[in-house]
Formats: structure tokens, sequence, C-alpha cells
């Protein structure tokens, strides 16, 4: 990496700060009292499930890794005991989804119901909204999603800002079903090991799943949100990483394009983090872009790295391949190049 490519990143990321990240951070404000708002009315709510839940924040609003305004903010409930993955029994279903056996020593097995237990929890965050008021803001309202409840914030000057509240089980463990921790980074086997030491979320499981499957009502899917923000918070280096990347995919339109979401770019800087370990934000970024290619090059999906299945990503072979065209154009690309890439659409 030269002084110059060193320089150009930092300009990149420096306007990316200046005329979007400033943008969401204003927006994370009124989110934040909408939150603190919303968190009094669940006290209050005594005898429900949420009452005692803990609200974290996560996605990439919170990660610094937002590279446009419109930016959906993602707040994770967790739930108070008993709902704990370690007190259940966790079964690998035939969908490759999971599900918590209650009475893991009966001869008849017993399985907590996701579909109930997730309608239980929406209809408790529909009758605390009702009682949700925030200062500069002119209506709040929330609609049922697949995994979340989403909420529309207006506010008085007319800014729209939706909200997922994820209620969600919490694992404090790494559990025997996900891959062996020894296959996992280095890095991030230990960083693994101290949120367990710390006994801080490591994963979480949503009640429900996409698609159509046999046992839908009883299945659990997985989320590594908490250990991907936590992670990435403490290596700036390589959240900046990906971040560079998504901005870059986000310019020429690869989510819409081929639909490649922005955890995948995570995804892969978690399973390479030794690889990123102690580079400069432009090395590391085309590293990523590297590894991004091979992935879909040679194995035609991004595996979920996790959990051995499902794949997280996977397209058809004529898609994968346009995408894999771009991911080498913009490898052979220097600084100077990207940066006038993305300074129309940062609004430089």
């Amino acid at each position: 990496m030269t002084t110059n490519d060193n320089q150009m990143v930092n300009r990149i990321l420096g306007e990316l700060n200046r005329k979007i990240t400033a943008q969401i951070h204003q927006n994370a404000e009124i989110v934040d009292s909408f939150v603190s708002a919303l968190r009094a009315q669940l006290m209050n709510s005594h005898g429900t499930l949420l009452s005692k839940a803990n609200i974290m924040h996560s996605g990439s609003a919170y990660e610094t890794l937002s590279v446009k305004v419109k930016t959906d903010f993602d707040i994770v409930l967790v739930l108070p005991t008993p709902y704990q993955v370690e007190n259940f029994k966790v079964e690998r279903d035939p969908s490759h989804f999971l599900r918590l056996i209650m009475n893991p020593n009966s001869t008849a097995k017993s399985y907590l119901d996701a579909a109930k237990l997730q309608s239980q929890l929406f209809e408790e965050l529909h009758m605390c909204l009702k009682r949700v008021s925030v200062p500069g803001v002119r209506s709040v309202s929330g609609k049922k999603g697949l995994a979340a409840y989403t909420v529309e914030i207006i506010t008085t000057s007319g800014t729209k800002i939706s909200v997922d509240l994820g209620p969600q089980i919490a694992a404090r463990a790494w559990g025997e079903y996900l891959r062996p921790l020894k296959e996992l980074s280095a890095k991030l086997q230990d960083y693994v090991k101290m949120l367990e030491r710390n006994a801080s979320p490591i994963y979480l499981l949503i009640a429900a799943v996409p698609g159509n499957h046999p046992n839908q009502n009883f299945l659990f899917s997985i989320s590594f949100s908490m250990l991907e923000k936590e992670f990435l918070r403490s290596n700036p280096n390589i959240r900046d990483m990906v971040r560079l990347v998504r901005l870059v995919g986000e310019v020429r339109g690869w989510p819409k394009k081929y639909g490649l979401k922005s955890f995948c770019i995570k995804r892969l800087a978690l399973k390479f983090s030794d690889d990123l370990q102690n580079k400069l934000v432009w090395d590391g970024y085309r590293i990523l872009l590297e590894r991004l290619f091979n992935e879909l090059k040679c194995n035609s999906v991004i595996g979920g790295y996790f959990i051995p299945e499902p794949p997280a990503y996977k397209k058809k072979p004529e898609m994968i391949q346009e995408l894999c065209n771009e991911i080498r154009e913009v490898y052979h690309l220097n600084s100077s190049q990207v940066y006038m890439e993305v300074k129309e659409y940062i609004g430089c």
C-alpha cells in the first residue's frame, strides 16, 4: 500500500462520514429516544415476557458500516430467563434450521412453539407501542414482519425512519451443532472464548424462518449479529475494509443486481480475519475482494461459515459469473479510480 493509497482511503471514508454517516447519526438519536420510551413502557408491562427483556442495538447503523442514509435500525430484545438457549436441548431440523426441545429427558419430545411465542411477543410490542410518545416525532406505527416487528417513525419534519424490533433468544456458549470452534480463525476463537467468559450473547435464535418447511411452527433461525457487531467494533481497521467493499458494491448496484447482502461481506471478514490482521485498510479491502471472488468462483456460494448449511448466498451460475466479472474489474482499480467511482454517490 502506497502513501497515496492510504491518503485516498482516508479521504473516501472521511467524506462518507461527513456526508452520510452524520445523517445516520441524526436519525440514530431519534431512534435512541424511541427506544428509551419503549423500554419504559415494556418495564411497566408487568407479567409480560418483554417486561425484563434486555434491549441491544444491532445492525449496520450501529456498526458504522452503513453506506447509505436510508438504513434500517435493528433493535434486539433479548428474552429473559427461562428463554435462554442453555435451558433447552437444541436439535438440527432436516431443513437445517433449529428446534428447541423443552423436555430432553422425556421419551416424547416436546418442542418450543416458535410461532406461538412470536405471536405473543409481537402482540406485547403492539400494545406497548400504542403508549409510546417521543418528542419531535409525529407518529409511530408498527406491523408484523417475518422475523421482526417493524416500526415506522415519522418525525415532525417528515423524516421516515424504519426500526426492526427483534425478540430473540440468546446463547452464551458455543453449540455443538455449529462449526467446531477450532475451525474458526484464531482471532475469532479468542473472541468467542472471551464472550463465553463474560456470559455475553454469542448468537441468537429467532422464532421465524424463510420459506415453507415441515415443522414450520417449531423452527428457529440463527443470527450472529451481536458477535459480528462486537468483533468489528473491536477491530476498526477490519470494519473499514468491510465498509469500503460495501460502498463500492452499493455504487455498482451489487445488492440490487445480484442480491448480495451486506452481512455476506461481514461474514467473509470474520472468516478471513487472520488474513486481515495488521493490514492497512486498502490492502485489506483488496484481500476481501479476492476472497469474495474465490468463494463465488470456486464454490458458487458464500457459505454460512458458523453453520455448515445452508449457504448464506447462492445464485444462478450466470449471475455468479457476472458478479465475479465485476469483482475482478473493481479489484484492478487503483485507489484514485475507486474515489472517482464513489465520489458522486457520496456527494463529494
